[in-house]
């Protein structure tokens, strides 16, 4: 298992690029998730980020590696602390997805081995996946409601509380395009799980302070931390 940080959001708050998604959501009149959940930072070239970066590749030998860690992080939110989400949101999950890779990644029209591992992780609460797809080239960090589409036949897809889980964040855009899509269509709660916020520490020292980089830095995988309640327990 790789070393790994997880977020204090309480002391982090909001950096730029989620505001900056917010606000483009505002401009819209889009409403985005109405909760956000982080497992664990990934600093760019560190071992996390590795991990995030080559689980998809078949051509990386660590991919096997890799997809053991994602199911850790996976199977620890979603498995271990499932029942915390209802404390955290008011409500459990009705129903749950990934989020497909857009038209413009490489990874478009490929399997995703993310979605296998979230399946595995929600198959005990028997609640239905929804399928979404990529209808359209989404703009790097620009939030389009229109980039995705609600595949699932079911005339009336149980959307009282969805479940959305992405790998990695970096301005939120793509998993945000989802929520306002599925906002729009009827759903009351929209909640995201992400298994790793992708941080620049460079961009961070720059911009934000050294203390706010250095802080990042010194954070560490601690047993027992609930990545819903943000607060440390035995589930």
């Amino acid at each position: 298992m790789p070393s790994m940080r997880r977020p204090e959001v309480r002391t982090m708050g909001i950096v730029p690029s989620m505001r900056q998604t917010q606000r483009q959501a505002r401009t819209q009149g889009l409403r985005t998730a109405d909760t956000i959940r982080f497992g664990y930072y990934a600093c760019k070239g560190g071992q996390l980020y590795r991990v995030m970066q080559g689980y998809k590749n078949s051509d990386d030998a660590s991919a096997t590696e890799y997809l053991n860690d994602i199911k850790y992080i996976a199977f620890d939110a979603l498995r271990i602390h499932y029942d915390c989400i209802a404390s955290c949101t008011g409500a459990p999950p009705t129903a749950w997805a990934t989020i497909p890779s857009t038209k413009s990644s490489p990874n478009y029209g490929k399997p995703n081995p993310l979605n296998a591992v979230i399946a595995q992780a929600m198959a005990p609460n028997g609640i239905p996946q929804l399928r979404l797809e990529a209808t359209t080239t989404n703009t790097h960090n620009t939030i389009n409601p229109r980039t995705f589409n609600l595949t699932n036949t079911s005339d009336e897809p149980p959307l009282n509380h969805v479940l959305l889980v992405e790998d990695s964040w970096v301005s939120g855009a793509t998993v945000q395009s989802a929520a306002a899509m599925l906002h729009q269509i009827g759903a009351e709660h929209v909640t995201i799980y992400c298994l790793a916020r992708i941080i620049d520490l460079r961009w961070t020292r720059r911009e934000l302070g050294e203390q706010v980089s250095n802080g990042i830095m010194a954070l560490r995988h601690e047993t027992h931390w609930c990545p819903w309640t943000l607060q440390k327990h035995k589930p």
